[in-house]
C-alpha cells in the first residue's frame, strides 16, 4: 500500500511542537496576518489547520507513550506538560483564530455543504468557550489520568504470578468454578483496594464539570456535555427511546440467554464468575491466538477476504509500528484507535491476551482505523473529525463482518461458538450500555448526591436494563461502574456505543445478503468523513439512524434467527 504523507507547506519540517514557546509565534501570525482577498484568506485557513493538525499528533503521541506505560515518569511528565502548559493556551488561541474566522466576509465564499460540519463546529466552540473554564478542564484531565494510572497498575497475583486484570480475566473463562471465583474475588479485591480514592475522583470531577457548565450558563453538565459532543442532528430523545428499546425488548432476550447460561452450567443461580465461561464448551474457552504475531497475521488473512484494501491498511500499521495490542504491567486499561491527525494515521493501543473478546477488539479498533485511512484525502481536520455515533458504526460493523472468514475458527463448531459469544456479546452490551447513560444523566443532573446515593442509584439502574438473575456478592455491584474508564474519562461517550450498534446490526443483515455490495457502501461511507450529517452518513452505509421500535423488529429476528442456528448446530 502506498501512503504518501503530508508534507508542511508552512510550519518548519523538524519543527517539534513540544512547548508553547514553539508554538506561540505561529499562532502569533495567523491572529494578525492580513488578509486582502479570498486566496489569502484560504491559504490562512490551510495554515490554521496544518498548526491544529500538527499539535493533534503531537497531543496523540503524548497520551499513547503515556497509557503505554503509565510508570514511565518521562511519558507521563510529557504528557502532563501538554494538559498543563500546551492545551490551556491552545484552547485560548483556537478561540481567537476560531472567532476571526468566523467574523471573516470571505467564509461565505467557501462551498456550503462542504463546510456544513466544519461551521457548525467552529460555531459550537465558539458558543461554549468560557476562559475561565480553561483551568477546570485541566484539573478533570488530571483527574482522569490519575484513574488511567491507578487501573494500569492493578495487578492480582495467581499460583504465584502477577497478571495484569486483562491477563487474569482469562481465568473467568475456565471450567473450574471454584477457580473462577477465586480470581474473581482477587479481582474484586484489587479494585476495592482503590475504590475510595475512585469514588473521591468521581466527586471532583462531578463538581469540576458541573462549575464549567455553570460558567457556559447552563443549568447542568450533562446538557453542557451533550451540546459539546457536537449532537447536531440528534436530541436527548434519541437516548431515552434507546432505553426503552432495551428495557421493553432487549431486556427479555437478555434474560433468556442468562437462563440458558444458568442451565448449561447447572447452578442454581448465576453469580458474576460465571459470566464469562463458554457454555457451548465450558471445557475449552477459545483461544484464537497466543502472540501478537499470529493475531495479526490471522487477522491480515481474514481482512483479505473481506477487501483486500483493508488488509493492506492493517499490514501498512504493522509496517509503521502503528500496531501495540498485547497486555502487560503498566499499561493503562482498554482499548483504542488514535487518529494521527498530520500523518493522516492511525494508531491502535489494546490489551490483548488471547481470548476471543480480544479478537473482537481489534476488530472493533481495525474499523476505527480503515474509518481513519478512508478520510485521510479530506483537506481539513474539521472535515476529519467525525462524531462518535459516525464512528462507532465503522468500528462495530466490522466486527460482524470479521467473524464471516473461517480463519481464527476453521472448525464448523469453533465457528458457531464464535458466532454464539458475538451475538451474546451483542445483547449483554446493549443493557450495560442503557445503564451507563443513564447513570451518567442521573450523575450530572443531580450533581450534590451522596456516595451511598450515588451507589443506590446505580443498582437501581443496573436492575432496570440487566434485571436481578445475577447474584451479586454484597457490596460489589454497587462499585460496578468503576470499571468504565469513560465515565472518568470520556464523560457522556458511551450512548453512541448503542445507536451505532443498532447502525451495525443492519449493516450485518445487508452483509449477510451481499457481502460485496455492502462492504462497498461501508467503504464510501467512511470516506465521507465528516462533509454530511449523521443520518446522511447511515444512509450511505445502507442503514438508518433514527430507529422506532417497529424498525428493529426485523433485525432483532434476524438476529434470533442467526442465534438458534448457531446454538441448534453446537446442540447436534
Amino acid at each position: 500500500m502506498q501512503i504518501t504523507r503530508p508534507v508542511r507547506e508552512w510550519l518548519p519540517a523538524q519543527l517539534k511542537l513540544t512547548g508553547w514557546e514553539a508554538v506561540a509565534p505561529f499562532a502569533e501570525e495567523l491572529l494578525t496576518a492580513p488578509w486582502k482577498s479570498f486566496t489569502d484568506f484560504y491559504q490562512w485557513l490551510r495554515r490554521l489547520n496544518e498548526l491544529e493538525a500538527a499539535l493533534s499528533e503531537e497531543a496523540a503521541w503524548s497520551f499513547i507513550h503515556f497509557t503505554q506505560n503509565t510508570q514511565d515518569a518521562a511519558s507521563r511528565e510529557a504528557y502532563e506538560k501538554y494538559i498543563q502548559e500546551i492545551q490551556p493556551r491552545l484552547s485560548e488561541i483556537r478561540y481567537q483564530l476560531y472567532k476571526r474566522y468566523w467574523e471573516s466576509p470571505w467564509r461565505s465564499l467557501l462551498p456550503e455543504e462542504e463546510f456544513l460540519n466544519f461551521n457548525r463546529t467552529v460555531q459550537n466552540y465558539l458558543s461554549l468557550y468560557r476562559p475561565e473554564n480553561i483551568p477546570l478542564e485541566t484539573q478533570a484531565e488530571l483527574l482522569a489520568k490519575e484513574y488511567n494510572e491507578i487501573i494500569g497498575q492493578l495487578t492480582v497475583e495467581v499460583e504465584g504470578k502477577a497478571y495484569t486484570l486483562s491477563q487474569a480475566s482469562l481465568f473467568l473463562e475456565l471450567p473450574d468454578r471454584e477457580r473462577r471465583e477465586e480470581v474473581w474475588r482477587k479481582i474484586q479485591e484489587a479494585r476495592m483496594a482503590h475504590a475510595d480514592r475512585l469514588e473521591a475522583i468521581m466527586d471532583e470531577l462531578v463538581a469540576l464539570r458541573t462549575q464549567i457548565a455553570h460558567n457556559a450558563g447552563f443549568d447542568n453538565y450533562y446538557d453542557y456535555r451533550f451540546r459539546q459532543l457536537g449532537r447536531f442532528d440528534w436530541t436527548v430523545e434519541l437516548c431515552h427511546t434507546f432505553h426503552g428499546v432495551v428495557e421493553n425488548t432487549i431486556r427479555r432476550l437478555y434474560r433468556r440467554l442468562l437462563l440458558y447460561r444458568r442451565n448449561q452450567l447447572g447452578v442454581e443461580a448465576l453469580a458474576p464468575w460465571d459470566l464469562s465461561v463458554d457454555v457451548c464448551d465450558t471445557q475449552a474457552p477459545l483461544r484464537p491466538f497466543q502472540t501478537e504475531e499470529e493475531l495479526i497475521e490471522k487477522s491480515l488473512a481474514v481482512f483479505r477476504q473481506i477487501h483486500p484494501r483493508i488488509a493492506e491498511m492493517v499490514a501498512y500499521m504493522r509496517e509503521v509500528g502503528h500496531l501495540d495490542l498485547f497486555s502487560r504491567p503498566g499499561k493503562a486499561p482498554g482499548g483504542y484507535n488514535y487518529t494521527l491527525q498530520e500523518s493522516g494515521l492511525p494508531f491502535i493501543f489494546m490489551n490483548a491476551a488471547g481470548s476471543h473478546g480480544d479478537l473482537v477488539t481489534l476488530m472493533h479498533e481495525v474499523g476505527h482505523a480503515v474509518h481513519t485511512f478512508q478520510s485521510r484525502h479530506l483537506p481539513f481536520v474539521l472535515q476529519r473529525e467525525y462524531p462518535s455515533e459516525v464512528a462507532e458504526l465503522a468500528s462495530m460493523s466490522m466486527e460482524l463482518m470479521a467473524l464471516y472468514p473461517r480463519v481464527f475458527y476453521p472448525e464448523p463448531a469453533q465457528q458457531a461458538r464464535a458466532w454464539f459469544q458475538q451475538i451474546s456479546r451483542i445483547i449483554t452490551i446493549f443493557p450495560w450500555i442503557a445503564t451507563v447513560d443513564a447513570f451518567q444523566e442521573w450523575l450530572y443532573k443531580n450533581p450534590r448526591h451522596t456516595h451511598q446515593e450515588r451507589r443506590q442509584k446505580w443498582v437501581e439502574l443496573y436492575r432496570r436494563f440487566h434485571g436481578d438473575d445475577v447474584a451479586w456478592p454484597e457490596g460489589t455491584l454497587e462499585t460496578l461502574w468503576h470499571r468504565q474508564l469513560h465515565i472518568f474519562d470520556y464523560p457522556l461517550y458511551y450512548i453512541e456505543y448503542g445507536l451505532a450498534q443498532i447502525g451495525a446490526l443492519q449493516l450485518w443483515y445487508n452483509y449477510d445478503r451481499d457481502p460485496k455490495g455492502t462492504v462497498e457502501k461501508y467503504l464510501y461511507a467512511l470516506s465521507l468523513g465528516y462533509l454530511k450529517t449523521v443520518p446522511e452518513i447511515y444512509e450511505a452505509a445502507g442503514v438508518k439512524f433514527f430507529f422506532t421500535q417497529a424498525d428493529l423488529e426485523e433485525i432483532f429476528r434476524f438476529v434470533i434467527r442467526h442465534l438458534k442456528k448457531v446454538r441448534d448446530l453446537l446442540h447436534r
